[in-house]
Order: C-alpha cells, then structure tokens, then sequence
C-alpha cells in the first residue's frame, strides 16, 4: 500500500484514455443516437446499483448481533431486488437496441478483471514464499555486541524505504549487505503511511494506519538491533506517497550528511509488457527525485521468478 501512488495514477490516466477512445467509438457507432447511447448507460448504471446492493447484503449478514442487522438487509434486499429487476428488464427489452453492446464490452472488462486478479494471486504467491523464507531468521533474542570499525572515507548511514514487515522488506535489508559489505553500521528505516481521502475523514482510521506503520517499522528496527546495528526510523502520513517518501528522505538528509538511500523493486525473470501497468514504479519515481536533488538512492532488486518454486535458498 506505501509504494501504489504512481501505479494509480497510471491506471487512472490510462483508464481515462481508454474510456476517451471507447466513448469515441460508440458515438461513431450510435452516430450520436441518444437514445442507443442512454439505454448503453442504464445497463451499466443498474449492474452497478444491483452489485452494490448485493455487496451491502454480505456486509450486513456478516454483522451479528447488531440492532439495526434485520432492518439494514431489508432495506439493501428490497434495494438489490428492484435495481436487479430493472437491470435484466432493461437488457431484455433493448438488447438489439445497443443492449448487446454494453453486455459484451462489460464481460470482457470482467474477464480481464479476473485475467488481472489472477496475476496478482500468482504474485502475491511467490512474495508469500519470500515471507517464509525470512520468517525465522537465524538471530538471537539479545542484542548482538558486534564492534563496527568506522571508515569516514565511506558512507556510514542507510536509509531503507519500506512498507509493510515482509519478505520483501526484509530482503532489501539483507541484500545491502550483500551488495555493499562492511559499509553501512547504522540504519533509518523509513515508510509511509497511505490513507485515502476516506481514511482522512475519521480519526480512528487515521490512527489504525499510523499505528500499522509504526510497528512495522519497530519491527525493522528490532531486526537490526538484532543484527547488531544501530538503528532508528521515520514515518509519514500522506495520501502522495513518493512526494511524502520523498520528503522523508530530504528530513534525513539534511539532519545526516552522509547518507545512502535504498528501495526494492521487484524484477521479473520473465518481463512482460503489461508488468509496468500492474507493478508500481515508485522507487523509481522517488529515485529520480533523489538524483535531480544531489542524493544517491540506490533501487535494489527482489527477483520474482518465472515458475513457483517450493525450494528455500
């Protein structure tokens, strides 16, 4: 959730732009016959209603207990059942009347939906065995007394952008002392906290989220210390994540001087051309911001093979 701003706002703008061709492309059609284009829209709007009401039947069934539980699903059955009426009258009466239409166009955005949905299922699949992987590490419960010999030739400060405490998260970490050994003895882990313009709305929801971030981040701290390293962390609230990710990154700048910054970013063994719509581009976003203002950010890869694999490394 920390790292999706650029990913929506792709989406949204690709969307836009589609809609802007298909919108096109059906007033061509209709040759800008109101009449085809209203009953195209009403089918859409009464599926969406329907689905609406049916989704508010699931959450109210799931509320036991509650006063209001028989009074809310009345209100949502007689709702879904009216809405739903008029859905299948609508398409039925005006299917050869620009109805075929909407009904195709609406089950191949459903079918892509799925299509989309799987992939992220498969993701979220191997990010899984990367959690296991690094779920029992091999550290004590006491703070290790490890002597780290400063070299003030080298950068001694790593400021890690991560999100939530995962196999992912915890890769990044142990990757910099793979990729950059005996440089980095003490680490700011830094994250942002995203709310939506409804989490803004209520307070509860805004310290659910800040409560999530912080301990986190205490965890990546905790992990550290662990290692033996010092370390501390940063967190903002915001609703633009790379600006508020970017931001971190100038608070700890100014306050240390020699500083590296670091993100993971996942990397597909095998790429594909959608990858870049489905897959956020923040550390990259944020990377850029860093280099146009002077700061080194290093992006470090968490590789997602091709085929799901069993095997621990």
């Amino acid at each position: 959730r920390s790292f999706a701003s650029l990913s929506e706002r792709l989406t949204t703008m690709n969307g836009i732009i589609l809609m802007g061709v298909a919108a096109a492309i059906l007033v061509i059609y209709t040759q800008g016959n109101v009449h085809h284009l209203i009953v195209m829209y009403s089918i859409n709007v009464f599926l969406t209603f329907s689905l609406t009401m049916f989704g508010m039947i699931r959450l109210w069934l799931g509320r036991k207990g509650q006063r209001r539980q028989i009074r809310m699903l009345a209100l949502f059955v007689v709702g879904f059942v009216l809405c739903a009426t008029v859905l299948v009258i609508t398409v039925k009466e005006k299917f050869f009347f620009g109805g075929w239409i909407t009904v195709v166009i609406t089950t191949l955005l459903v079918c892509l939906c799925f299509v989309i949905r799987r992939h992220y299922d498969k993701v979220s699949k191997k990010l899984a065995l990367l959690d296991d992987v690094f779920a029992d590490l091999p550290v004590g419960s006491e703070q290790h007394s490890r002597a780290h010999t400063l070299n003030e030739a080298k950068p001694t400060i790593a400021a890690v952008l991560v999100s939530s405490y995962s196999g992912l998260g915890i890769h990044t970490f142990l990757n910099i002392f793979r990729s950059f050994p005996h440089q980095f003895n003490h680490f700011i882990f830094m994250s942002v906290g995203a709310i939506s313009s409804a989490e803004f709305q209520s307070a509860e929801h805004l310290e659910e989220v800040r409560r999530r971030t912080e301990a986190n981040l205490q965890r990546y701290v905790a992990l550290a210390n662990k290692l033996g390293y010092k370390a501390e962390m940063r967190m903002r609230l915001g609703a633009d994540v790379i600006e508020d990710a970017s931001e971190l990154c100038r608070e700890v700048r100014k306050e240390y001087n020699r500083v590296t910054f670091f993100a993971g970013q996942l990397v597909f063994e095998e790429e594909a051309w959608y990858h870049r719509f489905l897959h956020n581009q923040t550390a990259f976003s944020i990377q850029k911001k860093m280099f146009w203002e002077g700061s080194t950010m290093v992006v470090l890869p968490v590789r997602v093979r091709a085929e799901l694999k069993k095997k621990r490394t």
